[in-house]
């Protein structure tokens, strides 16, 4: 018996549109399992998801991470330096947001989404990030509880321009 490759976690290629494409679609299968088929469709075309994928590989403090096995893509996660806006009641801080993490559904309970959480909350610390934060939808229970676990607490609930309902889970990066 041949024993499985080991999951690793690296930059994207920015001059791999396979790469590119396979995070834009794992972004919108987020939307689709989050909002439901017709609304996860509906809030961003796939163009769209691959030019926010390219936003975060030009941009100087963001990062487009993927979860691999070989060559196989099973999970991805983007992550940048960001101050709270201004509807964010977050405290005073040097913060860094998880804009979205997806693991294939083949690929799931196996630690990867944890594997990514840790690797994001290592990058921000490596830029003096103080704290971290992501916003997901309030029915996103899979990804909440991986957040809770990881000593993330709900610290503010409001509403998607879509009329979702969006809740953010937030913690400090100070060692424990």
């Amino acid at each position: 018996m041949t024993a499985m490759a080991a999951v690793c976690i690296r930059a994207l290629d920015p001059a791999a549109p396979a790469e590119i494409d396979r995070v834009a679609q794992g972004m919108q299968a987020t939307l689709i399992e989050v909002e439901g088929e017709v609304r996860g469709r509906a809030l961003h075309s796939l163009e769209w998801l691959r030019e926010r994928v390219l936003w975060h590989l030009d941009h100087p403090c963001a990062a487009v991470w993927l979860a691999v096995q070989g060559t196989e893509v099973l999970g991805h996660s983007l992550v940048r330096a960001e101050p709270p806006g201004p509807e964010e009641t977050l405290p005073v801080g040097a913060w860094g947001l998880v804009t979205t993490s997806y693991v294939w559904p083949p690929a799931r309970r196996r630690g990867i989404a944890r594997q990514l959480l840790l690797h994001d909350e290592a990058w921000m610390r490596a830029r003096g990030l103080s704290h971290a934060r992501t916003w997901t939808g309030a029915n996103n229970h899979p990804l909440i509880a991986l957040y809770e676990r990881h000593g993330y607490a709900i610290t503010q609930r409001a509403a998607h321009a879509s009329g979702s309902p969006m809740l953010c889970l937030s913690r400090s990066l100070a060692a424990a």
